[in-house]
């Protein structure tokens, strides 16, 4: 990937090159935000500029045998890393690069539920980075580059590596092999080894401006200007929501339609109805109880803004601000932060691999109490 084809961030690409083109590259670089930003596409920019042969003025040629192997993802001298879940095929990496190539070059915004999807994995199970994964870095990282000075290897989502998988590569992380360039891309930095971050030089990748998005948009599926600001406004600076939400999948909907459900059952008081509805629910896995209940939380944050009246700071398509209407006025100043704890504690149960039917259940009673309180 081009620098050029990387949406925004035109401050970091302008660091990144200096940095390669004075030849003061860290051997371990830590991008974190959100993956939907921009990480990956920035990562493997600053690769192919790195390993680029051609003649590079502001971006690698695109054109050099190098460059056409990082572009299909195929380069012998880059390495990927990224959770996976353990089936019949494998537990490591090098087992998913079929899925994991076709995913990047349909998109390199995805976020994890889309990853897992793409591995045709069970919603119900987590993806992680396995011990066995260490050995298998240090092996590669071993042998003699192939084609370059380098070897680069990208970890997407390192704080998913199992603790002694991360406790293996604090050596290779401190003193490297002379070539070695590691690119962890984090989103949740504050879940990995101290140890580990200790060892990075670290690069905040902040959200995209709505204007960057809404022309993006624009200019690939030539979305009228109005649309393409709602989208781009109602996505907060994550390009892989953006496109998301223009398509307005069926997640999407789902999680919207089963907010409605359950505050109108939370509001009647009904449970036979909410066990039906917390069945229901359960039985789409772990992932898709997670997506719900992040639905959830944005839903209480907008619906309360919208009633304080400050419209300008409110983050809602179409669909969701039908429903914000009449909904809003029933999350206030003496709610809403109960509300928010709820919602947060289930999804950190739910995150813990806690039983999907009781979390669910205990947090209905919680809106029950909460959002019309006797």
């Amino acid at each position: 990937m081009l620098f050029n084809e990387v949406i925004g961030h035109e401050g970091i690409k302008r660091r990144l090159l200096a940095s390669l083109q004075t030849g003061r590259v860290s051997h371990a670089l830590l991008f974190s935000g959100e993956s939907g930003y921009g990480l990956l596409p920035l990562a493997l920019a600053f690769v192919q500029y790195l390993f680029c042969t051609g003649e590079k003025g502001e971006d690698a040629c695109g054109t050099c045998p190098a460059c056409r192997k990082i572009q299909k993802l195929v380069h012998p001298d880059v390495h990927f890393v990224f959770p996976v879940v353990k089936m019949s095929k494998g537990k490591l990496s090098r087992d998913f690069l079929e899925e994991w190539r076709s995913l990047v070059l349909e998109t390199p915004y995805f976020a994890l539920d889309e990853w897992i999807a793409a591995m045709g994995a069970d919603d119900n199970v987590q993806a992680t980075i396995y011990v066995d994964e260490s050995q298998e870095i240090l092996h590669e990282l071993m042998l003699k580059s192939y084609e370059s000075d380098y070897k680069a290897m990208i970890i997407w989502l390192p704080e998913k590596m199992r603790t002694e998988c991360a406790n293996k590569l604090l050596k290779i992380l401190e003193e490297p092999y002379p070539g070695t360039l590691f690119i962890l891309l984090s989103e949740q930095p504050g879940a990995m080894l101290p140890t580990i971050l200790s060892r990075t030089q670290r690069l905040h990748v902040p959200p995209l401006h709505p204007q960057e998005i809404a022309r993006e948009l624009e200019r690939r599926y030539h979305l009228p200007a109005g649309q393409a600001a709602e989208v781009a406004r109602v996505a907060r600076g994550n390009w892989g929501k953006a496109t998301r939400i223009r398509e307005e999948t069926e997640q999407n909907i789902y999680n919207q339609e089963k907010f409605i459900q359950m505050m109108r059952l939370c509001w009647k008081r009904e449970m036979m109805p909410v066990n039906a509805f917390v069945k229901e629910l359960a039985a789409r896995g772990r992932e898709g109880q997670k997506s719900f209940l992040s639905h959830c939380i944005r839903m209480i944050r907008e619906n309360f803004i919208r009633n304080l009246g400050q419209e300008e700071l409110v983050y809602m398509t179409a669909r969701e601000s039908e429903f914000s209407g009449r909904f809003s006025p029933h999350v206030n100043e003496g709610n809403v932060v109960a509300l928010h704890d709820e919602f947060e504690r289930a999804y950190n149960d739910i995150l813990r691999n806690g039983n999907g039917r009781i979390v669910l259940t205990d947090l209905c009673i919680k809106v029950m109490q909460n959002i019309c309180p006797k």
